[in-house]
């Protein structure tokens, strides 16, 4: 284990649960300091990482956050980005006021943190950003439309960063878990009309069960670690057996046939019954 002096800093937005608690735990057993957040800090379990409170969708409270880490380190090496939440329901029942809060904690909660967080890493001239995505970026899942999209965004927006940060030695990757055992499901809204719509409801319900038998957050967190040790990280990391299917299915396949094996995939009927 490395010595204090030594100890990289990091910093994980959204470690309330899932891949971002596991991650948290795992790094501060390799030897890291750990600072995790959390929205509901009073309400939060007690943790052996530190913990702050942070809400992404807010900008005083992203500056108040990052400041007091370095504030008590001085530095902050890693930002991992793990802040988000699904938002379910038909595409047309879903208002902007909907899809614009989507966007502020899955799209631009990342980017408040990367803005806060980018200033001392070029000051110091290293630094390393990770942002977790997922691999339904990758393509339209149905009733789940709105997460696919931000996602995509995400992935977007890490790989432009990645090319612009080269000049600073900034060191910047994605990753992109498919369905993972976590309690992602206790988080996910809705939009109003999800209660009637019973095509909706059965496609979530085939996302749940695929989530329960997915890759656990301990392997998805092992290859964060691998990013956050790689001396050249790959731009992104997938993990997961889904992930390896569809993106066959992605690379082989035709547009079309995608499409209808999705919708067959998540009984998504070709015409709506009365």
């Amino acid at each position: 284990m490395a010595s204090k002096k030594e100890k990289q800093v990091v910093l994980i937005a959204g470690a309330s649960g899932g891949i971002g608690t596991v991650t948290a735990d795992l790094l501060l057993s390799k030897g890291y300091v750990v600072y995790g957040t959390t929205r509901n800090f009073d309400s939060a379990p007690k943790t052996r990482y530190h913990n702050l409170q942070l809400d992404v969708t807010i900008d005083e409270s992203v500056k108040a956050c990052v400041q007091d880490v370095l504030n008590q380190e001085g530095k902050i090496d890693i930002l991992i980005n793990c802040a988000g939440y699904a938002l379910c329901g038909a595409l047309k029942d879903q208002t902007i006021d909907m899809m614009r809060d989507n966007f502020e904690t899955n799209f631009f909660g990342a980017h408040r943190m990367v803005r806060e967080v980018l200033p001392s890493m070029l000051e110091r001239g290293e630094g390393r950003i990770i942002n977790v995505g997922s691999f339904a970026g990758r393509f339209g899942v149905p009733f789940q439309g709105a997460y696919s999209i931000v996602k995509s965004a995400l992935d977007i927006y890490t790989e432009a960063l990645k090319i612009e940060m080269l000049r600073d030695n900034i060191k910047v990757s994605l990753i992109e878990p498919g369905d993972t055992q976590t309690d992602f499901n206790a988080g996910r809204k809705f939009t109003e009309g999800y209660e009637n719509d019973l095509d909706a409801q059965r496609a979530v319900n085939i996302m749940r069960e695929a989530e329960q038998k997915g890759t656990t957050p301990k392997k998805v967190a092992r290859t964060i670690l691998k990013a956050v040790k790689a001396k050249r990280p790959k731009p992104r990391y997938t993990r997961g057996s889904d992930t390896v299917f569809f993106g066959t299915l992605q690379r082989l396949i035709p547009y079309t046939i995608q499409a209808l094996f999705a919708r067959i995939h998540y009984s998504v009927p070709k015409k709506r019954k009365d």
